[in-house]
């Protein structure tokens, strides 16, 4: 029996019962980079770092603007899930630590679920728990070749998350989109991956620094991609040191 329990009703009475609750942790989220177009009948896969438990929630409103007809599934701690269930319903499929055999569970899943629908969507956080969107290096796993070569051929798509309070009381979620990547049943190389996520993040960090309370203003409108961050720019800012 598959574990994808992805239910769009289930969803509508989340917005309605928690979206309130949600804007007290996350005011709003700001997306830039997004795709003109993607492949319809094959599964796209999101990979981002993770910075929040809200990261799913954050995350899915991008998946809609993206493939708007199609089920998001979101790779999760098997704990969180034994905690939380409805969050199964919202398309948690779970993922024991360190446990070969649910690795394997869930690679059968994904498999059986992209014979069901092959268009779906994936949320994956290679990281494998929430760290600073500064920590370099973000300490992908190599978890993500299997997941993505089960569903492949399929879409990659890198996501750089950030999360930042500004002037406001609740912080804004900025969201970078990389340039999608195909994904071949070998699946993709963790470390090119990693590099496509950072330099997203980085992005985000190099147009907060030039903006500073102003982003809202100053965010691209229309979903354009960021302006890239220079070499060299952000190690600069990180090394310095309050005297």
């Amino acid at each position: 029996m598959s574990r994808f329990g992805y239910s769009a009703l289930a969803w509508k009475a989340f917005d309605l019962a928690f979206g309130p609750r949600m804007r007290l942790g996350v005011r709003a989220t700001r997306v830039a980079g997004i795709p003109g177009r993607m492949p319809k009948r094959t599964p796209l896969i999101l990979v981002s770092n993770h910075v929040s438990w809200w990261d799913g929630f954050i995350l899915r409103p991008v998946q809609q603007l993206l493939k708007p007809e199609e089920p998001l599934h979101i790779v999760m701690k098997e704990e969180e899930l034994s905690k939380r269930p409805f969050l199964r319903r919202l398309g948690g499929v779970g993922l024991e630590a360190g446990s070969g055999a649910s690795l394997r569970r869930l690679l059968r899943d994904l498999r059986e679920e992209r014979g069901r629908n092959p268009a779906y969507s994936l949320l994956f956080f290679p990281q494998g728990r929430i760290w600073p969107s500064y920590r370099r290096p973000l300490g992908f796993q190599g978890g993500i070749r299997l997941i993505a070569g089960a569903v492949a051929p399929a879409t990659i798509l890198p996501v750089g998350l950030h999360l930042e309070g500004g002037k406001h009381m609740a912080p804004t979620a900025f969201v970078s989109l990389g340039e999608p990547l195909l994904v071949d049943p070998e699946g993709p190389d963790p470390k090119v991956l990693e590099d496509a996520v950072s330099r997203e993040i980085d992005s985000i960090h190099y147009f907060l620094g030039r903006t500073g309370e102003d982003v809202d203003d100053s965010w691209p409108k229309s979903g354009e991609a960021l302006p890239e961050a220079p070499a060299g720019v952000l190690e600069r800012r990180r090394s310095c040191r309050m005297i």
